[in-house]
């Protein structure tokens, strides 16, 4: 019994010890690293992927209104001409047929610049969400307590010596990932 006695006495006394040296020093020891979170995210490969098929999608939706726009152009001049040629019945017709395609117009381009904003938010969440998670994985990976991100336009971090700046690593790491090539 007095042996089980001086063993719990001797383990709570070296926990107590490491929990004080670990408090009192264990800060200094800590692993912390920084990111330029503009860097990172322009740098990325899946970005820059997610902004080729954003901009490609857009083209198409662009040449689309370009179309519509196109027609409306030729019903104008076509009404134009009616209008000379004094033809009321094919200048009523047309002028229909005009309000018909320029409300169409008017609608899908307000559902061009709604699905436009749409789709860059997603795009830009789900690439965000992607690089927060190659970071935790990049800071587990390699021992980091502590990984703080900036931007050029709110700096969270007002100084940060070169040595802790892991931007350059885990933009690596990711692109790395995201190939899976690691």
């Amino acid at each position: 019994m007095k042996n089980l006695t001086n063993i719990l006495l001797i383990a709570v006394l070296g926990i107590s010890i490491y929990l004080l040296a670990d408090k009192f020093m264990g800060s200094s020891s800590k692993k912390i690293g920084m990111v330029q979170m503009d860097k990172l995210v322009y740098d990325f490969k899946g970005m820059k992927e997610a902004t080729e098929k954003y901009t490609k999608k857009m083209t198409s939706w662009s040449t689309q209104k370009d179309s519509l726009e196109k027609k409306l152009k030729e019903l104008y001049n076509q009404i134009r001409v009616d209008s000379v040629n004094k033809d009321q019945t094919k200048l009523s017709k047309d002028i229909q047929i005009f309000m018909i395609f320029k409300q169409s117009y008017i609608d899908f381009s307000q559902n061009l610049e709604m699905n436009a904003d749409k789709e860059d938010k997603e795009m830009t969440t789900g690439v965000m969400n992607q690089i927060n998670e190659y970071i935790k994985n990049y800071a587990k990976e390699e021992g980091y307590d502590m990984i703080l991100c900036n931007n050029a336009s709110y700096q969270s971090v007002g100084f940060a010596k070169e040595q802790i700046d892991i931007t350059q690593k885990i933009l690596e790491y990711a692109n790395k990932k995201y190939e899976g090539t690691k």
